[in-house]
């Protein structure tokens, strides 16, 4: 009876051992469930593959083929001789000596322009520069000339000689202007010292390509309108420096505005600017005719 009681008694103590052990493979089974859900979360889903999955295994062995077939004839090429060449026929030497006698020209002509005409042409452009310049420091030297320290020069007192002195300035300082901007590429492009001549040769050039351009349009007009344009000046000459001054003369001689002067001496003034008047209209009348 014990026994029998003892193994029932047993028995008892090992089932919760029993219970603890399914317990734990339970967790572990859940755990590698789990573990095998992630994984196939993360496994690559195969595609049908397309025309050019195909046709990849055909192109990489076009080109391992032509690599081949590369170094086949690299090794290849010294065993190879030139080819014989035919004789040409009458066409084709009457064409190759005509080509070669057309050559044979352009580097005859080629050689004369490099070595004698632009050496030539080159000194004469230089000779030619010389000259301008000392003829435009000679004009200079005339337009600045004063008779006195104290007296006026003859820029200062003509429109026409200041701009001439202005004109031939600009012609003076163009070489060297010329000179310092191909200085300029010598430098970098951040240095900005040449800017202010880059900016003042080109200016000074279209200043005097713009007074040219106005100069020949007005010009061709005049030359296009010569006896409308004639007159009109004479018209406008006529009546501001004759008709005008002379009215102006006879309106003075009397009482002009209520104001009383001297009858005699505006008379004798009068007469005396009206004198001067039809001078100057008999001068204007020859240098019409």
């Amino acid at each position: 009876m014990s026994l029998a009681l003892g193994d029932k008694i047993l028995s008892s103590d090992n089932e919760p051992s029993k219970f603890g052990l399914d317990e734990d493979a339970q967790t572990e089974s859940f755990r590698k469930r789990k573990l095998i859900d992630k994984i196939a979360l993360h496994t690559v889903v195969k595609h049908s593959p397309t025309s050019k999955d195909l046709l990849l295994p055909s192109i990489l062995n076009q080109i391992n083929c032509s690599f081949e077939v590369a170094q086949l004839l690299t090794k290849n090429a010294p065993l190879l001789r030139t080819r014989e060449k035919r004789s040409l026929s009458v066409g084709e030497r009457v064409f190759e000596s005509a080509a070669t006698l057309w050559d044979y020209f352009f580097d005859v002509v080629w050689h004369l322009m490099t070595t004698w005409c632009y050496p030539l042409l080159f000194r004469g452009f230089i000779i030619g520069l010389v000259g301008h310049r000392v003829i435009a420091e000679v004009i200079l030297r005339v337009l600045e000339w004063r008779l006195h320290a104290d007296s006026l020069a003859l820029k200062d007192v003509l429109a026409t000689a200041q701009q001439v002195d202005i004109r031939l300035q600009q012609f003076c300082y163009w070489p060297i202007q010329y000179l310092l901007l191909r200085k300029r590429k010598d430098e970098w492009e951040s240095i900005t010292e040449r800017h202010p001549e880059y900016i003042r040769f080109y200016n000074s050039l279209w200043l005097v390509a713009n007074d040219v351009i106005i100069g020949i349009a007005i010009g061709s007009y005049i030359i296009d309108n010569a006896e409308w344009v004639a007159f009109q000046i004479n018209i406008i000459l006529t009546e501001w420096t004759i008709d005008g001054l002379r009215d102006m003369m006879e309106w003075l001689t009397d009482a002009p505005a209520g104001f009383k002067l001297n009858n005699e001496l505006a008379v004798f003034l009068g007469v005396l600017f009206v004198w001067v008047i039809d001078c100057w209209k008999g001068c204007s009348l020859r240098a019409r005719i």
